[in-house]
């Protein structure tokens, strides 16, 4: 995976509505939606200390150290900063996480990628997200 940035969202844009991408991606901004990764490629989604998402996170690797409040979908690897808070369910295939991390919610290790999309087909289809609206 390169580690070149292919779109940067600065903190002076806020997003209202879901985003979907594929390759690497910087946010900084706010965004009331959720962030979405092609999972076929392998994407990587940075979230600033300074970022705010209002809606689910999926993606193949995740390095999150700003607020969630919503559920997490790590395909591969996520890592959580010391900033990071996330407020929903956090399902994942492998954790790193910082000293000052905090999770208001469940770890749910899963072995496979399908285990985990069984859990997000049951949840975010069915309306029982901890997502706050």
């Amino acid at each position: 995976m390169t580690e070149k940035i292919n779109s940067l969202i600065g903190s002076d844009i806020s997003i209202v509505g879901n985003v979907f991408f594929t390759g690497t991606v910087h946010l900084d901004a706010s965004v009331d939606g959720s962030l979405v990764a092609d999972k076929s490629s392998k994407s990587k989604l940075y979230i600033n200390n300074k970022s705010k998402v209002k809606g689910y996170v999926e993606g193949t690797y995740l390095a999150i150290n700003g607020t969630v409040y919503g559920n997490i979908y790590a395909y591969d690897l996520l890592q959580l900063g010391s900033d990071a808070l996330i407020k929903g369910d956090v399902y994942y295939k492998s954790i790193e996480m910082e000293v000052g991390a905090k999770i208001d919610g469940r770890l749910i290790v899963c072995d496979s990628a399908e285990e985990l999309d069984l859990y997000k087909i049951d949840i975010e289809s069915k309306g029982n997200s901890n997502t706050i609206t």
